[in-house]
């Protein structure tokens, strides 16, 4: 019977869809921006639909003998004659001092092309000179950067593993360079990030707190080539664009480091050494029959090795020892896309993502002689990783004007290599070879499969609602799974300047990270939900309300709540890191909540521009086996005040940008006195985690640019000072009492980054 109405349900949408005709395409402004909610009218009819977020528009049951007519309260109308079954591009004309501000999307999604438009952040300040994807999206509210100086990502409460982050959708489980003081993006290499920050559509599952979409440059607005070259402190980076205007695509960008290849080859094989590298190349093109086909490749790697010589009394060396550590990145996908007719389009995907880190102690002894040409050699490698294979299909129905379906399956096989530890000792006289494996020698298989729906529904002019679902199936350690994701959302736009959304949706992840100490430490390991460990799962209330405000800006008011179950804290971290026993052991479950409201102000328009946000927000956690009350999750940040400002002129020789953070403390967990043990031994006490708040947060970092014409080439200084008034936001605390006897009084040390200098030199072409 299932085979049957499934079948029943195909031959309904194939006859549904063939006896429609259709006209589409996108609305646009002169300047090629998308025009959202545009009403697209047959003439003399009420057969009419509206343009969506991105401008694209479908008007069904169209007999292409008709005129539309284009109409927007802030635009020219617009009469044309369209052909059937066509894909058009329509320009529009804005009204004088009209406020082209994009009202559409969900409560909480932010992006740089069509909510947030501010277009040359190439002006904000980074640290060291390095423009970095994730510090523009730190500067955004509800979006924390966690420990000082870092680029990591929590988004309104919730864990770093939390958020799904994904290049050209394929997703990236270490987005990290330098223990977390970079991201593994080279800027130019992105050409739209897009974030959901709470409530998502339900084409997006897996993560439970956010899903951030990164996608390289595909078209443009012009044909032809062009690229730059940029020189840091830290790397020196390339990027290349060949784009043929809705045909064709080519980009490459690559980074590496060069400081390294000024030490010796000899300092670097056996003292010293560090360096970095990311690659990114997409390839696109439009096929005869209008078939898209893409395809993306990233790899990334860091390496870090120190190496140190003992030597004996006579000044030789009697034992040499090195310690590396690196992980790498390798994503690539394939994606085809097609129309099944005038009324279903298809996107396929295959994907490949496998993330590794590895940490080697390795040591030699040149003075043992051996009877062969051998060195008495221990060594030990710690490897832990995640493989991910993904196959999708996703697919939009056009059922009628009112409504347009999107569907799809997905599948993921994650492959888990939790932890294995190779350790061998050869060569050593008169003792046997050891070579031993323990922990997981082969990567662990789990399946996860999703089905989802979502009906998009314009109710009426006023209203538009998203009716959508998500099932998963998660199969592991023989057991099955099932997470039912409901996902509600309702646009109500009570005029031409207000907009009103509330929203529902619940997430399930079954793939988490445990911390190993620190947030960014690439030896923290992922994990997959076992019978033991519960999937995380969160509900998510919000609602939105945004206004424009005269012809340059607009504002946001944003309120939600998250109640977030199953929660991973890892109890022992030495158990936890230790291959030979199971990590499940040192992980306990607890429960979590996250409430808070945030207001942005926006300019988009002008030579000068940017926006100013604050946030209220709280965070909490509770695991009661750790402790029976709640206690502050540890990057909650109570209040946060962020402005963001540019200004940019391509005929002037200099520009400038500003970024001015002030907030709450950071939170520690410090002891709050020591005693004696039974052993006569220094034993600190503690009365719960995260029990000290640093002073206030503030933070000015200040950028330059100077431009310059040069035998045809433009060429770009950029200066950047991090920090610029030298705040002491602690890096990290020192603790000490004062005195042997006096257990109350508490020292605190802190470390700080202060007056960081940046430079960049970049060439265009």
């Amino acid at each position: 019977m299932q085979k049957i109405g499934f079948v029943a349900l195909c031959l309904l949408i194939a006859n549904v869809s063939i006896g429609q005709r259709f006209t589409s395409g996108t609305v646009v402004d002169q300047a090629e921006n998308a025009v959202a909610n545009v009403r697209i009218q047959e003439r003399g009819t009420k057969n009419f639909t509206f343009s969506n977020d991105k401008g694209e528009f479908v008007l069904s049951f169209f007999d292409g003998q008709t005129p539309l007519v284009f109409s927007h309260e802030g635009y020219d109308s617009l009469v044309l004659k369209l052909e059937t079954n066509s894909s058009t591009k329509v320009f529009m004309t804005a009204h004088p001092n009209y406020n082209t501000y994009n009202l559409g999307f969900i409560a909480g999604f932010t992006d740089f092309t069509y909510k947030n438009v501010n277009k040359h952040l190439q002006n904000m300040p980074y640290f060291l000179g390095e423009s970095d994807v994730n510090r523009q999206l730190q500067m955004l509210p509800g979006i924390e950067q966690g420990r000082e100086g870092y680029s990591n990502l929590f988004v309104r409460g919730g864990e770093a593993d939390q958020n799904l982050m994904m290049y050209n959708g394929t997703p990236i489980y270490n987005s990290n360079h330098i223990f977390g003081i970079s991201s593994t993006f080279h800027h130019r290499s992105i050409a739209n990030t897009s974030v959901y920050k709470g409530l998502a559509p339900s084409k997006y599952g897996g993560r439970a707190s956010a899903y951030i979409d990164l996608e390289s440059e595909k078209n443009a607005k012009f044909s032809g080539l062009n690229g730059e070259f940029e020189m840091t402190p830290l790397n020196a980076g390339i990027y290349l664009a060949n784009i043929e205007k809705d045909q064709q695509y080519f980009t490459i960008a690559a980074r590496r480091s060069w400081i390294d290849l000024l030490v010796p080859v000899e300092s670097r094989e056996n003292s010293l050494n560090a360096n970095i590298y990311d690659l990114q190349l997409n390839v696109g093109k439009t096929l005869r029959n209008k078939d898209k086909v893409d395809f993306s490749f990233m790899s990334t790697r860091d390496l870090y090795f120190i190496g140190l010589t003992e030597e004996d009394s006579f000044g030789n060396a009697s034992s040499i020892f090195g310690l590396t550590q690196k992980w790498s990145n390798i994503l690539t996908s394939l994606k085809y896309s097609t129309q099944i007719n005038k009324a279903i389009d298809v996107e396929y995907m295959a994907y490949y993502s496998e993330y590794k880190t590895s940490l080697e102690f390795k040591q030699e002894i040149p003075t043992v002689v051996t009877g062969n040409l051998g060195l008495p050699t221990t060594r030990q490698e710690d490897v832990s990783g995640i493989r991910d294979i993904g196959l999708q299909a996703n697919a939009t129905y056009i059922y009628s004007n009112e409504h347009l379906v999107s569907f799809g399956m997905q599948s993921s096989t994650k492959l888990f290599q939790v932890g294995k530890r190779e350790y061998s000792a050869v060569d050593y006289p008169n003792t046997a070879d050891v070579n031993v494996i323990t922990g997981d020698e082969k990567y662990q298989a789990t399946q996860e499969i999703a089905l989802y729906a979502e009906d998009k529904y314009r109710f009426s002019d006023k209203t538009s609602l998203d009716l959508g679902l998500r099932q998963i199936l998660f199969f592991n350690d023989n057991k099955v799974r099932a997470g039912f994701e409901p996902r509600l959302h309702g646009t109500f736009y009570l005029d031409n300047k207000d907009v009103l959304k509330v929203g529902y949706n619940r997430h399930n992840q079954y793939v988490s990270q445990l911390n190993l100490g620190t947030i960014g430490n690439p030896s923290n390991i992922w994990v997959p939900a076992t019978q033991q460990i519960e999937p995380q799962k969160l509900d998510i209330f919000e609602a939105s309300y945004e206004r424009k405000l005269g012809r340059i800006f607009s504002a946001s008011l944003n309120a939600y709540y998250k109640r977030m179950q199953n929660l991973n804290l890892v109890s022992n971290l030495t158990d936890a890191n230790n291959p030979d026993l199971d990590w499940q052991g040192s992980v306990i479950q607890g429960e979590g909540n996250a409430w808070g409201v945030e207001v942005m102000l926006q300019k988009s328009e002008g030579s000068f521009n940017g926006w100013l946000s604050y946030a209220y927000s709280k965070s909490t956690r509770n695991f009661e086996d750790l402790f029976a009350a709640d206690f502050d999750f540890t990057y909650d940040r109570p209040h946060m005040l962020k402005i963001h400002a540019n200004y940019y002129d391509e005929l002037a020789d200099w520009n400038f940008g500003m970024n001015i953070i002030i907030g709450s403390g950071q939170l520690f967990t410090l002891p709050i006195g020591k005693f004696l043990d039974n052993n006569d031994e220094i034993q600190l006490q503690y009365n719960t985690l995260n029990n000290y708040r640093s002073p206030m947060y503030t933070r000015l970092d200040i950028s330059l640019m100077r431009l310059k014409n040069s035998y045809g080439l433009d060429q770009e200084w950029r200066f950047y000072l991090y920090n610029t008034l030298g705040s002491r936001n602690p890096l990290n605390i020192g603790v000490d009492f004062d005195g042997n006897s006096n257990f109350s009084a508490l020292q605190v040390d802190r470390a700080y980054l202060a007056y960081i200098p940046g430079v960049a030199y970049i060439v265009k072409f």
